[in-house]
C-alpha cells in the first residue's frame, strides 16, 4: 500500500500490525513506517504521534534513532521549534554514530536551532 501511494491504508495496516504483534521483531519497523505513511498523507500530527509511540515502545530499538529524528522534524513542521530542537539534540546524544545522528545538523539548520 505504501509503495502504491495509498498512504492512509498503509498507515492503518502498519497500526494493525503493531497492535497485533506488540514487541515483535518487526513492530518497530511498522511504527516507523506508519509515521512515514501518515506524513506522506499530510497528517503531520499523526506522523509525530506514530514516531513518538515507536520511540516510547522501543527506546533502544533499531528504529529508535530514526523515530526521534523524524519526530523532531515533524515537531518543527508543526511550529513547535523549541520542542523540535530539543528532540533533535537527543538523537546524537543517545545514538552517537548512527545514520540518524548524521542527519541532525541539517535538520537543526533548517529549523534555525541554536
Amino acid at each position: 500500500m505504501l509503495d502504491q501511494g495509498d498512504f492512509r491504508a498503509a498507515a492503518d495496516l502498519f497500526k494493525t500490525f503493531a497492535e497485533t504483534y506488540p514487541g515483535g521483531p518487526l513492530t518497530g519497523d511498522a511504527g516507523y513506517l506508519r509515521g512515514e505513511a501518515l506524513m506522506k498523507a499530510g497528517d503531520v500530527p499523526g506522523a509525530a504521534r506514530a514516531w513518538l509511540d515507536g520511540f516510547s515502545a522501543e527506546p533502544e530499538g533499531k528504529r529508535a534513532a530514526d523515530d526521534l529524528l523524524e519526530l523532531g522534524k515533524a515537531l518543527g513542521t508543526l511550529g513547535q521549534k523549541t520542542e523540535a530542537c530539543a528532540t533533535l539534540t537527543e538523537v546524537p546524544a543517545r545514538f552517537p554514530g548512527s545514520e540518524a545522528a548524521g542527519k541532525v545538523a541539517a535538520a537543526q539548520a533548517s529549523l534555525g536551532c541554536p
